[in-house]
């Protein structure tokens, strides 16, 4: 003879599961979604500027460099890399541009970190950096323009 109990006990065994289920699409997607956001953070940007290319150039050296970053090729465009002693390489790359008498400044991450699963470390540095330069040129530019 079957009892309330044995039914209440088969029935919370089988919620369990879902609710075991639900709870790891959660963390999944909760997951993707903070990823999703710290890969925003250093997404590609352009500045639209009076400034010199000199002066962007300088801009992008003083504010993306140091703490164990450095320029490895100031060509055009201009590339900022980090040290090895800080994990995986990452790089970030200025191109300067002229278009009706201003300068377009585009400003991207060629390289950065992975995990194993394929999450994204170290973005907040690359983040920092990127908004140093654009708050630099905006501060040195009032009529300076940020897309992206």
């Amino acid at each position: 003879m079957t009892t309330a109990q044995d039914v209440l006990a088969a029935g919370s065994s089988g919620g369990s599961a879902v609710l075991g289920i639900l709870i790891l699409v959660g963390l999944i997607a909760a997951f993707i979604a903070y990823d999703n956001w710290k890969r925003r953070g250093f997404r590609e940007r352009q500045v639209t500027t009076q400034l010199s290319e000199e002066d962007l150039a300088s801009a992008f050296e003083q504010k993306v460099c140091g703490m164990g970053w450095k320029i490895v090729d100031r060509g055009n465009p201009m590339v900022a890399q980090s040290s090895l002693a800080a994990g995986i390489r990452q790089q970030i790359a200025l191109h300067v541009t002229d278009q009706g008498g201003h300068r377009v400044a585009r400003i991207w991450v060629p390289r950065y970190s992975k995990k194993v699963f394929g999450g994204t470390t170290k973005a907040y540095t690359l983040r920092m950096r990127m908004n140093g330069f654009l708050n630099e040129v905006q501060r040195r530019d009032a009529a300076a323009t940020v897309a992206g």
